[in-house]
């Protein structure tokens, strides 16, 4: 199809046939397609278009980075978290098997401590049982202290490994605090009567119970205390 600008002529009906299939333009006025919207041209649009689409794609790239960087610094904050955690777990291993070695120490301390004490006091009552014997009257000092000092300490510590052996150590300290008692009246008492004679069998039998009750103590103690292999 073609466009004509020249006026149309007044022509009649026969006459006009030549110009059908003819577009005719008037002045100021177009009956074609126009190329421009809201005053930009296609060409103008395309590239405003183009512009938007990279500030879009840089706006996304730039939304990527920052949360790529977010989730860098959580996963760097959880190995951080990782680490700590790891140092505490070696910290509270160090310290319970620190812990563990004093509390072996101690242990092994007081298997020493009790088995010397032990020991000492069945010598002591022996010698006792030797000085009262019943075929003399015997020699007492003014002051009559059997068991050491450190033996009531010493069954504090077994009570805590061994409680039988404990117990068996407080029932040898009472009997021997029973004797003590029969020897302060022997003291007391007139030589070779029939009243020192009870008295002095009497501190003898509770002697010799307390000699049995540690001898008890100190099997088991031993018993415990040898390695195991």
């Amino acid at each position: 199809m073609s466009i004509n600008t020249a006026p149309l002529p007044d022509l009649g009906e026969r006459d006009a046939l030549p110009y059908i299939g003819s577009v005719y333009t008037f002045p100021g006025r177009c009956f074609g397609m126009s190329e421009q919207v809201f005053g930009l041209s296609i060409n103008q649009i395309m590239a405003y278009t183009a512009i938007a689409n990279v500030g879009l794609v840089v706006v996304l790239a730039a939304v990527n980075i920052y949360y790529a960087g977010h989730a860098k610094r959580q996963a760097d904050a959880a190995r951080e978290q990782v680490a700590a955690s790891n140092r505490q777990s070696e910290i509270a291993a160090e310290t319970l098997s620190l812990v563990r070695k004093q509390m072996d120490q101690q242990v092994r301390t007081d298997l020493a401590a009790v088995t010397l004490q032990l020991k000492v006091a069945i010598h002591v009552i022996e010698d006792w049982l030797k000085r009262i014997a019943p075929e003399k009257h015997p020699q007492l000092p003014d002051q009559i202290v059997i068991l050491p000092a450190d033996f009531s300490l010493a069954t504090q510590r077994a009570h805590s490994i061994d409680p039988i052996a404990a117990e068996n150590m407080g029932a040898a300290a009472l009997y021997v605090s029973e004797a003590e008692t029969n020897l302060k009246i022997l003291r007391t008492v007139e030589a070779g009567s029939q009243n020192a004679k009870e008295v002095q069998e009497k501190a003898g039998k509770s002697l010799n119970t307390a000699k049995y009750k540690l001898s008890v103590a100190r099997t088991r103690w031993e018993a415990m205390a040898e390695p195991q292999p």
